[in-house]
């Protein structure tokens, strides 16, 4: 039997299905292209400053380690002649929830426990990510036996300066700002860089 010969039901009852079909396809579509940048509607800021400000049991945050690491990366943008990078409190709490999900899962990496991307987390914290021209991430962990001092710090730092991507990552001439998050766990340190660009002033000619 051909298409032409189909009951009529039968050529409505598939006409209905196939539409249902584009329809839910356009609907997973969207949810995939807006989903990144909707991470302040998925309660990830309150998850995360909970979580900084009551670190799991045998872990602390070192604000003095972060304070060096956001100098190191500022001292070491200025030898390349990159600009230097202000030490910035916006993405301390973001950085900081991040290393804590990292120790908690055992590894390093750029997505929430609760399966936030990095720019889902920024954006939880900035709104629009997109009024950010430039915006980054490095993430590490030393886990030795060495103690959790700036010496550790620096090892972490060069960790990511032997790295062509995260070396890469912490050199964009558009960063003005860093936020370093380190949480220690025993001898463990867990550090997490932040970085973005000034943001970009709105249009006045947009109401």
């Amino acid at each position: 039997m051909t298409a032409g010969t189909l009951p009529t039901w039968l050529r409505l009852l598939d006409s209905r299905a196939c539409s249902l079909w584009a329809a839910g396809l356009l609907a997973l579509s969207a949810a995939l292209i807006v989903s990144p940048h909707l991470g302040w509607a998925t309660g990830y800021r309150d998850y995360a400053v909970a979580l900084a400000a009551s670190p799991p049991a045998g872990a602390e945050v070192r604000p003095d380690i972060e304070a060096y690491l956001d100098r190191l990366a500022d001292a070491y943008r200025k030898a390349k002649d990159r600009g230097g990078l202000v030490a910035d409190d916006l993405m301390r709490i973001a950085a900081r929830a991040q290393a804590i999900d990292m120790m908690l899962a055992g590894r390093s990496g750029h997505t929430s426990r609760t399966g936030l991307s990095f720019d889902g987390r920024f954006g939880s914290f900035v709104g629009n990510v997109e009024l950010f021209r430039a915006r980054g991430e490095n993430a590490a962990s030393d886990r030795s036996r060495k103690p959790p001092d700036e010496a550790k710090a620096r090892h972490l730092f060069e960790l990511w300066l032997a790295s062509s991507q995260h070396r890469h990552n912490l050199m964009d001439r558009n960063y003005a700002f860093v936020s370093s998050g380190v949480i220690q766990r025993g001898n463990e340190l867990w550090a997490v860089q932040i970085f973005w660009s000034r943001q970009i002033p709105p249009n006045p000619l947009i109401q």
